[in-house]
């Protein structure tokens, strides 16, 4: 009670300076006292702290639950207990639905009693503002994972003999993932070209830039990162024509807004699907290749993470022949990197192993499969990190 900075509304001076000696010898030194609600009301508009209100519902300027509600009105959160000579439990009962804190009688307000009911009804008050707090947080997530999920393709080209689908899961309200299929003029030549609307894009003879990122750990800070990430990304895809370019510009910019120790994963390439072929830079992020056979291929990179180094610059790691079956897996670690309640990895040979079994199937029954298989093998529906899969299978024209 030594630091409570307590409010004494008053107008007995005798029950007053009773109160304020019990306060006083439970070591309550920050206490004032006031006769009207008045006063109150003027002592608490010149922008006083206190901690709680000790409230008489009798004073010469307002009597019975008027007083309390006119006060708990203007300044709701500032707890109240209110000490009251009316043995009423009716009165007291209502009084607490209203907003009090609680309700003590006069003649049971020993010293013990009533420092038990002030330091009740502030710590109440500070759980009932945490919540309001964390539903208020809750709202703002909400929105926020609205907004990201908006961010991500909601719907893949149609292109002709190429078969796409893909899931984007975080593993907390917002996540550090996010994947991207990009339409790009076939016609730009200049870099300082710009971009044409998607709308008027000739899509049937686009280019398309597929990109997966993974922002390092995950939640709600990461996710202001991959947005940042995106939209830069997304800009030097559409005036940039070299993917090692395109990286070390994304990098310049990335490295503005990460703090030490953060850092993004991309992997970044040009699909073209008249040459059927993937033009790619890496930045510490691997892609892989199935094969009809079932065989297991990990293209070469040589890029680091981009935020890293921000002088990096970043170069095309080579040019994929993408041939009639083979299935392109773009993915980040949150899938394969997933452990059994044993603490056994997943592995990236699990997944390729449940791309082969499937391989018949469309891309989407694909996906399904490996979120099915690797629940499973965690036992839970829950998962610890961001789970982001583009898959990309080559069919016949």
């Amino acid at each position: 009670m030594r630091d409570t900075s307590l409010l004494l509304v008053e107008d007995n001076s005798l029950d007053a300076r009773l109160i304020s000696s019990q306060l006083n010898k439970a070591g309550c030194s920050r206490l004032t006292h006031v006769s009207t609600l008045q006063e109150a009301v003027s002592w608490l508009e010149m922008s006083n702290h206190v901690d709680v209100i000790v409230l008489d519902l009798t004073l010469p300027d307002s009597m019975g639950l008027n007083t309390f509600q006119l006060l708990y009105k203007r300044f709701p959160h500032i707890p109240i207990v209110i000490l009251s000579g009316r043995t009423d439990q009716t009165l007291a009962i209502k009084a607490v639905s209203l907003g009090a804190q609680d309700y003590v009688f006069k003649t049971e307000a020993s010293s013990s009693v009533l420092v038990r009911s002030i330091r009740y009804a502030i710590e109440r008050m500070r759980r009932l503002q945490i919540e309001k707090d964390m539903i208020s947080m809750d709202r703002d997530l909400e929105y926020a994972r609205e907004i990201q999920q908006h961010l991500l393709p909601q719907t893949l080209p149609q292109v002709d003999g190429i078969d796409m689908a893909s899931v984007s899961i975080p593993a907390n309200w917002t996540g550090g993932d996010f994947f991207d299929v990009i339409p790009i003029s076939r016609h730009i030549k200049c870099n300082h070209d710009l971009w044409q609307p998607e709308k008027s894009l000739d899509r049937d003879n686009a280019i398309w830039g597929l990109t997966i990122a993974d922002v390092s750990s995950h939640g709600f800070a990461p996710s202001l990162i991959m947005v940042d990430t995106r939209r830069v990304l997304r800009t030097c895809s559409h005036i940039l024509q070299d993917p090692g370019e395109i990286l070390t510009f994304t990098n310049r910019a990335v490295s503005e807004v990460t703090l030490e120790g953060q850092f993004v994963t991309l992997f970044y390439g040009r699909l073209d699907p008249r040459e059927r072929t993937l033009e790619f830079s890496s930045a510490g992020h691997p892609i892989w290749i199935v094969d009809n056979q079932g065989k297991l291929n990990m293209p070469d990179y040589a890029g680091a993470p981009l935020g890293l180094i921000p002088d990096a610059q970043y170069k095309t790691d080579g040019k994929l022949n993408l041939k009639v079956g083979e299935v392109l897996l773009v993915i980040t670690d949150g899938l394969y990197e997933c452990r059994s309640t044993r603490g056994e990895i997943y592995g990236i040979d699990r997944v390729c192993e449940v791309i082969h079994q499937h391989r018949e199937k469309s891309t989407e029954q694909i996906v399904k499969e490996l979120l099915k298989s690797v629940h499973q093998f965690a036992g839970s529906l829950t998962i610890d990190d961001d789970i982001t899969i583009l898959l990309i299978k080559m069919t016949e024209p």
